[in-house]
Formats: structure tokens, sequence, C-alpha cells
């Protein structure tokens, strides 16, 4: 009787564990989740930056063209990423809940797939970081507010926002093929975040092997970013931007 009762309990564990992984694979996918995640990587770049500055190029765009609209001071950018996740969430109708072994999954998730980066790094014989950045990063703390910027706000222009409006335009408006779309959204945004990188600098000859390099991990992030949430394709990015200041 008792081998009995045993045996059975084991089949409802192992459908709660699976259940519970599922669950886990849906919530990182939540604008809410995404934001609590990055939220003190967010203020750790803005506070550094009031004092030591940035260089950082997706910041100094966003700023410009909040300009364009009237809109200027320092925390504009921070409040764009903020408002637009928040605005997700909300049209998305998600629970407004957080669960702290969410975010840790989402930390460690973010390491691993911070790998196939270095991987593709080691291949094609670079030591270049995912960054864009116009100032003079020679500090080691002006570097690593960098490397987070970067891996906030690159990932925020050219894969939430940029994959997102392409999607908007192409599959709600014009009713093209999702499919379709979505692949040349990922290659689009892909190619335009490797070219945003040779922003501002000179070369006697095309780098095209650092700009394959970069448009081959643009398209990882967004893989990243479409499978696995915002959240985790900032945490790959940063992770792997320290990986180069810290090793290479």
């Amino acid at each position: 009787m008792c081998a009995g009762r045993h045996n059975t309990a084991m089949p409802p564990r192992s459908g709660q564990n699976k259940q519970a992984g599922e669950r886990y694979s849906r919530l990182t996918l939540r604008p809410l989740e995404s934001l609590v995640f990055i939220s003190p990587l967010l203020v750790f770049f803005h506070v550094g930056s009031l004092t030591y500055g940035t260089g950082l190029l997706a910041v100094r765009d966003i700023d410009r063209l909040l300009g364009f609209f009237g809109a200027t001071a320092p925390y504009l950018p921070a409040l764009l990423v903020v408002a637009v996740l928040i605005a997700q969430h909300a049209l998305l109708r998600h629970p407004w809940t957080v669960h702290g072994k969410v975010l840790l999954g989402m930390l460690a998730e973010s390491a691993v797939l911070m790998l196939p980066l270095m991987a593709m790094s080691l291949l094609a014989g670079t030591g270049r970081g995912l960054l864009a950045a116009g100032g003079n990063e020679d500090g080691a703390f002006q570097y690593m507010l960098i490397a987070v910027g970067a891996g906030i706000y690159e990932e925020f222009l050219f894969r939430l926002m940029m994959i997102s409006l392409v999607m908007m335009i192409f599959v709600d408006v014009f009713e093209l093929n999702r499919d379709i779309v979505a692949v040349a959204a990922v290659l689009l945004s892909s190619v335009v975040f490797s070219a945003y990188h040779l922003t501002g600098q000179t070369y006697e000859v095309f780098p095209w092997g650092l700009f394959v390099f970069r448009t081959v991990a643009g398209v990882y992030l967004s893989g990243v970013y479409i499978l696995r949430g915002f959240g985790i394709a900032v945490g790959a990015h940063i992770i792997y931007n320290l990986y180069i200041f810290l090793f290479l």
C-alpha cells in the first residue's frame, strides 16, 4: 500500500515541475518583468552618467529626437523606456505582479545566453563590444557605464522599437505574412544595428569582418528578444560587453 501511494505521487510532481518551467518561460516575456529586471541597471547608468558623462550614441540620439518635440531633460530617455514597457504591459492586460525567482532566473539565463556571443567573437577574431559610443571611454567605471547603457538603449532601439514598429506597420496595417515580416524585421534591425556601431568612425578599409560579426550578433539578440524577452536580451548584451572589458 505504501509503495503504491509513493509511485502515484511521482507523476504529479513531474507535471508540476513542467508547469513551473512553462510558467517561467511565459513570465520572462512580460514587459513588467523586463522593466523590474533592468530598473537597477537603468538607475546605475543614469546616476553614473550625471557624474562621469557618457558618449553613448543611442542616448544622444533619443535625446535629439525628444528635443525635436521640445522635451529636454537628462532623465527623459529613461522615462521613455519605462513608459513604453508599462504601456505594453497595460495593453496586454497582464497581472501587475512580479516574482523574485523569475528575476533571478532571468539573470542566470542572461549569463548563459551571453556564451554564444562570446563564441562568435572568438570565431570572428574580434575583441570588440556591442556598444556605440562617441566619447572618451578610457576610464574603467565609464566603460562599465557605457556597457550597461548600450545593453539597455541599443536593445530598446533596435529590438523592442524597430522590430515592433516594422511588425505593426506591415502586419497590422498592411496585413502581410507575419513570419516573412518577422524575418525581414530581424534582418533589417540587425544590419542597422551593425552599421550604427560604425557611426563617427573612419576606416582605411571597410571592416567587413566586424560588420558581419555585429550583424550576426544582432540577429542572435533579436532571437533572444523574441523568444525570451526584452529583459534577457538586455542582460545578455550587458554581460557580453562586460566580458569584453574584463577579459579582452
